[in-house]
């Protein structure tokens, strides 16, 4: 018999009898809705006698579902309603007898509900005790108060939402919810979103998943990288986490809705505000660098047990390479490097020459330097030598693709607006401003050649008269920009809250992102933010620099805006790094030139940064891809 049953049936004698025939005189007895069922223990076995409309019947397995979701349910009722109970409560794991039912057949069919959860497999006790070992191992030192919640049976139906970078942990820690988060062991439904995802592939995934047989006791919906779906789709997701998944699509006691998603994401947005019933961060590893060497300890002891070989140790010196680097790849590229290494020798200690990362030695400050495409013959270019961009991985420009330095120097008093010169630059500034002014002389000059031949047309003279207004208030816009530049003399040297400043320019540009349905996902430094300059000049300057950014990016695109403090970013000492990655698909001027080489916005942009003492670099890739990385002059 089940540790605890519970006999329920809306009549008296028919509750008795079924008692009597269950033969378990201590289970729990009483009609659908009765108080006491409120205070009973929560039952293994559910044993219901169908009657009438069935509607109470219907409401009470609704109700207890969601508080014993592994309970096994027995329905009894008329010999030829079998079909019709199963399709009506189809949530519950049940099966069906005809009333009246044998008492031996009743009763062992009772014994069997009670052990219908099989134990878990050799492979599923594999992956269980996996996930255990790695969670302690990456998270044992991480304060994750909300996981606890996250953990609570109670608490079983709540959706969790997980943010992070990638490689930080956040599919190992769906995985250990799934396992361990207080819920009967069920089915986990990996969904990996992408902007080509729609609803209707996602309720087909449940409903495949959620038929399983034995039906499963409980479904956990994984939404990986879920800020990657079109917005109407999330939209309509974000309902189903709050109000349940489409009627038949998930016909499982218990639904627990998980999102995994970049870290500081919008929580403005519907989704997300769905998904934070339990809201979880995983920091990146680069604000974990006083975990490293455990971490490093923990990975090496677990391989080399796996092995039987004895363990190894990362001398200080390996230790405070890796202490010292930024680990884009977060967790699993630090796990990634520890084994590869232990597998490439026997060496015991391990020093920081016996790193290997990619089959080579670990490198990293890669030889690879961010630098300017233009050819500035200013000072502050020619204390390092010109850099191309067009190969660098954009992942890789805001981390750990920092220029080797000399020892810091005193920063170059800063000069007056504007800054650029030689023949580079010249060319630079009259290709950018041929650009901006070319077409609208284009249309003047096709509307003057039409005119003469239409001239008694009148719609036409009243769009020729429309369209030379607004392009001749176009390049009077231009010329005003252009002395606004001039007249803005030598910048100040100041502290500057470069995450604030971002932050106050995209909420003005908010109306307009959310118009055209754009993504901006954003990655800004919080510790150390500040930055030497002009406030009111960086501020023009970043202006330009967004405005260009979110104007070349197509609708429904997206937009990555990072920025870190480098303590060696620029040859005289420390910098805020901006970085700005948007993909322009299409955009591009005369061969081998991006319309970010003319834009007559980043050459204000870069006039400015340069006049502070910093640095500026543009380029497109291959891939359509233009990435865009600032240093400014930022306190020691």
């Amino acid at each position: 018999m089940p540790q605890q049953l519970w006999i329920v049936h809306r009549l008296t004698r028919e509750r008795s009898a079924l008692a009597r025939l269950a033969g378990a005189p201590d289970s729990v007895v009483a009609a659908p809705g009765d108080p006491q069922l409120d205070l009973a223990p929560r039952p293994d076995v559910v044993v219901l006698g169908l009657e009438g409309d069935w509607e109470p019947e219907l409401e009470f397995a609704h109700t207890l579902r969601r508080r014993a979701p592994q309970a096994r349910w027995i329905l009894i009722g008329p010999r030829h309603a079998a079909e019709h109970a199963l399709a009506l409560f189809d949530t519950v794991v049940a099966e069906y007898l005809p009333y009246p039912p044998e008492a031996a057949r009743l009763r062992a069919r009772i014994a069997a509900r009670a052990q219908a959860a099989t134990p878990a497999t050799l492979s599923e006790r594999s992956e269980r005790d996996g996930v255990a070992t790695r969670f302690s191992r990456w998270f044992a030192d991480l304060d994750l108060p909300a996981l606890l919640r996250a953990l609570d049976p109670a608490l079983g139906d709540v959706p969790v939402r997980i943010a992070g970078e990638a490689g930080s942990g956040r599919g190992l820690l769906v995985r250990y919810l799934h396992w361990f988060g207080g819920t009967p062991r069920g089915v986990l439904a990996h969904i990996p979103c992408t902007r080509e995802t729609t609803t209707a592939e996602i309720e087909e995934t449940l409903s495949r998943v959620s038929r399983g047989r034995p039906q499963p006791p409980s479904l956990l919906i994984w939404l990986e990288d879920f800020e990657r779906l079109q917005p109407a789709e999330a939209r309509r997701l974000a309902g189903w986490v709050t109000a349940g998944p489409p009627a038949g699509s998930a016909r499982v006691p218990l639904v627990r809705w998980i999102g995994t998603c970049a870290d500081d994401e919008p929580e403005d947005a519907p989704l997300h505000r769905a998904l934070a019933g339990i809201a979880l961060r995983i920091p990146p590893l680069r604000e974990r660098a006083g975990h490293i060497a455990r971490l490093v300890d923990a990975t090496a002891r677990a391989w080399c047990s796996a092995r039987g070989a004895r363990p190894r140790r990362f001398g200080e010196d390996a230790i405070a390479v890796m202490e010292e680097y930024p680990w884009p790849g977060n967790l699993q590229e630090l796990e990634s490097l520890v084994v590869e290494t232990l597998a490439a020798g026997a060496a015991d200690p391990i020093r920081a020459d016996d790193l290997v990362q990619g089959g080579e030695a670990f490198a990293p400050l890669p030889a690879t330097r961010v630098g300017t495409l233009l050819d500035d013959n200013s000072d502050a270019s020619s204390a390092h030598e010109p850099l191309e961009l067009g190969d660098l991985d954009p992942e890789e420009a805001l981390d750990h693709l920092d220029l080797s330095r000399s020892t810091p120097v005193e920063p170059p008093a800063p000069a007056a607006v504007p800054s650029s010169s030689g023949e580079g630059a010249l060319g630079r500034l009259v290709g950018a401003l041929s650009h901006e002014v070319r077409n609208p002389l284009a249309t003047i000059r096709t509307f003057a050649e039409l005119l003469p031949h239409r001239f008694q047309d009148a719609e036409f003279r009243e769009r020729f008269a429309e369209m030379v207004r607004d392009d001749v208030g176009r390049i009077d816009t231009l010329v005003e920009r252009l002395a606004g530049v001039a007249d803005l003399g030598r910048p100040k040297r100041e502290k500057v809250d470069v995450t604030a400043l971002l932050e106050e320019l995209l909420a003005e540009r908010r109306d307009a992102i959310r118009r055209r349905s754009l993504l901006v996902l954003k990655e800004l430094e919080t510790s150390a933010p500040q930055a030497l300059g002009d406030r009111e000049q960086l501020r023009v300057a970043f202006d330009a620099l967004l405005g260009k950014c979110l104007e070349w990016v197509p609708e429904r695109g997206d937009v990555y805006i990072a920025s870190r403090h480098h303590a060696s970013g620029l040859p005289a000492g420390a910098s805020m790094r901006v970085l700005l990655r948007f993909h322009t698909p299409g955009a591009s001027g005369a061969p081998g030139v991006s319309l970010a080489e003319t834009s007559l916005d980043l050459m204000i942009a870069e006039i400015i940064v340069r006049a502070q003492g910093g640095d500026f670099a543009v380029a497109a890739t291959d891939g359509e891809e233009t990435l865009i990385v600032v240093d400014l002059p930022a306190p020691l």
